[in-house]
């Protein structure tokens, strides 16, 4: 689910681009004071006068100086402004509590529910066979919480959903204090073959919920996530639906599961 890659919104990824802005000033400065040296430094003429030359050497210097000032300050001005990285998951906050939810970064119980919407979960046998046929002999990372759920009363899957969190799982707890959620996503829906990954309003639990589409089974399928401080949630709709609907299925599953 979480693949290793670089992650550009982390803080290491920021000072090296401020790290590159400031190196690249001081080769610019460096090159200036080599290029103009013999320039700063006239010659006095043959029957030149001494002090015009040395004030011409001075104002000469000064000016350099004057470019070297305008330089450091802009590549200054370049570098705070391209220092800007995104808080790692475990630092993220929600706007606001709501349905009794506990301060955003502490632990929370997530409880899939029964039904949500129109949709019902699977129990029991259909459940097993679902399963069976979705994971088709892969094993998911140790912890994950699963549930497949119908939409139709067919008992035929249309939403599979699966949950990570910190409260049972020491090692999210471990890669959210390390990643963003931007990192996240683009780590998940890179794994899931993803396109059209787009960003929603997370809603009040804070964090993130994005959608996009990938091919399953021959077919077009809708494929979610959602992360805050200590969670990560993959839903996968079998039906393709427009990612605004998915992403608000998403929200509904999301609030309902979260305690």
């Amino acid at each position: 689910m979480i693949v290793a890659s670089v992650d550009t919104t982390s803080q290491s990824f920021a000072l090296g681009q401020v790290t590159g802005v400031l190196l690249v000033a001081l080769v610019g400065i460096v090159l200036l004071w080599r290029l103009t040296g013999s320039w700063r430094s006239p010659s006095t003429p043959a029957g030149g006068d001494p002090a015009l030359t040395l004030r011409e050497e001075r104002k000469r210097r000064l000016l350099i100086v004057g470019v070297t000032v305008l330089i450091a300050v802009g590549a200054g001005v370049k570098a705070a402004a391209s220092y800007n990285p995104e808080p790692r998951a475990s630092e993220t906050r929600a706007a606001a509590p709501a349905f009794g939810a506990a301060e955003a970064g502490t632990a929370r119980t997530v409880v899939l529910p029964d039904s949500f919407e129109d949709f019902r979960l699977l129990t029991g046998e259909a459940a097993e066979r679902v399963e069976t046929e979705v994971l088709a002999g892969r094993k998911l990372p140790e912890g994950t919480k699963t549930g497949y759920y119908d939409e139709d009363g067919d008992e035929n899957i249309d939403l599979v959903v699966l949950v990570r969190s910190a409260e049972w799982d020491p090692k999210v707890r471990e890669e959210k204090a390390t990643k963003s959620i931007s990192q996240e996503f683009r780590n998940f829906f890179t794994a899931a073959k993803a396109r059209d990954a787009t960003r929603f309003a997370p809603g009040p639990y804070g964090g993130g919920i994005s959608c996009g589409f990938a091919d399953y089974f021959g077919g077009t399928q809708t494929v979610c996530a959602w992360s805050d401080a200590t969670t990560f949630g993959a839903v996968r709709l079998v039906r393709e639906t427009n990612l605004a609907d998915a992403a608000q299925t998403t929200l509904t599953l999301r609030n309902a599961a979260m305690r």
